[in-house]
């Protein structure tokens, strides 16, 4: 018999300042989504910060569990587990290690956040909100037909949409205990110099394909 396969969508309420205003601005208890392939969920896939001390210098990511606590403080978490076929898991992982392998290349769309409060998308090429990634991944290789022709979506409506697939909602410390940062730069230590180049430069592409980007 054939392994059922799923992509597990998780929200995290992050314990950052930039998280924190997130949830002022939105009034939702999660600030942060992303995916994993993996029932053990050591780690995710997502649009976020490369560094911890980098808010503004964002991109595809590999994110430890460990990223989302504080001083050792376990965060909060729903975890959505989405079945998808064999072939279409098969084409997800693909499109991670895709994505991975030119991680340079995808950058967080700030732009695109910074229009969320008009519920407005604005689509660049190459770069994503986290929500927006996760959508196009469900969008790609899930069978749920309420988000299939979704062009727009917040990170409550898409909890609200995954909510019959929920296995687990509540504290990140069971995921802690084999977790590791290995793949995750999170919290690497840099210099200014580093971190004011990379976002210089990164939103510098994002606003170079928005001006060219077509109508």
């Amino acid at each position: 018999m054939e392994e059922q396969r799923f992509i597990y969508a998780a929200f995290f309420q992050t314990p950052m300042k930039m998280g924190k205003f997130i949830r002022f601005v939105t009034g939702f208890t999660y600030n942060h989504t992303a995916i994993s392939l993996s029932p053990k969920m050591k780690f995710f896939y997502s649009f976020s910060r490369h560094y911890k001390n980098a808010p503004f210098y964002g991109g595809f990511t590999k994110e430890s569990v460990l990223r989302y606590c504080k001083k050792g403080e376990p965060a909060r978490i729903k975890i959505c587990a989405v079945p998808v076929s064999e072939e279409n898991y098969q084409k997800a992982k693909k499109r991670l290690e895709f994505f991975a392998n030119h991680s340079e290349e995808h950058i967080y769309n700030m732009i695109s956040a910074a229009c969320f409060p008009f519920k407005t998308r604005v689509k660049i090429k190459r770069s994503y909100t986290c929500v927006e990634f996760v959508l196009s991944m469900l969008k790609k290789y899930s069978e749920i037909p309420e988000i299939k022709n979704k062009k727009f979506c917040s990170i409550k409506e898409l909890s609200e949409l995954l909510e019959g697939y929920k296995i687990y909602e509540g504290s990140t410390e069971k995921f802690l205990e084999n977790a590791g940062w290995e793949g995750d730069t999170f919290p690497e230590e840099k210099g200014k110099w580093f971190y004011w180049k990379k976002t210089v430069l990164n939103n510098g592409k994002l606003v170079f394909r928005f001006v060219k980007r077509e109508k």
